[in-house]
């Protein structure tokens, strides 16, 4: 009886490492093996004194068609089936409840829905960038954000999970460009 306290302990600590521990593996699964998808984005670039610096990233896409005879409802979780364009970006071409049986699809949840369209809340926000080179990032995302070309997230996507990989500008990565605008 005495020994129960201990096995109670030990299966508590086991379950407070094995949370995080399986979120970062899955975070990781999906960036080694998931598919890289590309969005346009369109976004400012906000400061949280407690997260740290950050570039918001938001696809352009934020309305899909909703199928006929789906109704939904504000916060439902849905799959949005993506399909790539000739040029090399993904778009939403469909919603439905359960997951597709073939091709790339990321959950994401419902913001409203209207008539025949619904707005997306996509499961991703935020790129963190490293302090010292905040005002720098700051700078090259103003400056690039509304251009035509426009900056590009590169997504990896996996089983309906999303993870923001990196961003790019004319095929060339964000971290590259930053390196070489810090020097």
């Amino acid at each position: 009886m005495k020994a129960l306290p201990l096995v109670i302990f030990a299966i508590v600590a086991l379950a407070q490492w094995a949370a995080p521990l399986s979120q970062i593996w899955t975070h990781e699964q999906t960036l080694t093996q998931g598919t890289l998808i590309k969005l346009k984005c369109s976004a400012p670039d906000p400061y949280d004194p407690l997260r740290g610096r950050y570039l918001a990233v938001r696809p352009e896409q934020r309305e899909a068609s909703v199928p006929a005879g789906l109704k939904l409802e504000s916060g439902t979780r849905v799959y949005a089936t993506l399909t790539s364009g000739a040029d090399g970006l993904a778009t939403i071409s469909s919603l439905s409840l359960t997951p597709p049986t073939s091709g790339d699809y990321i959950r994401v949840n419902v913001g409203y829905a209207y008539e025949s369209k619904a707005t997306i809340e996509w499961p991703f926000e935020r790129f963190y960038i490293n302090e010292k080179l905040a005002p720098e990032a700051d700078e090259w995302f103003a400056e690039n954000i509304r251009t035509s070309k426009g900056i590009i997230a590169e997504v990896r996507v996996l089983n309906g999970r999303a993870v923001l990989a990196d961003l790019s500008l004319d095929g060339r990565s964000f971290r590259e460009i930053l390196k070489e605008r810090v020097k």
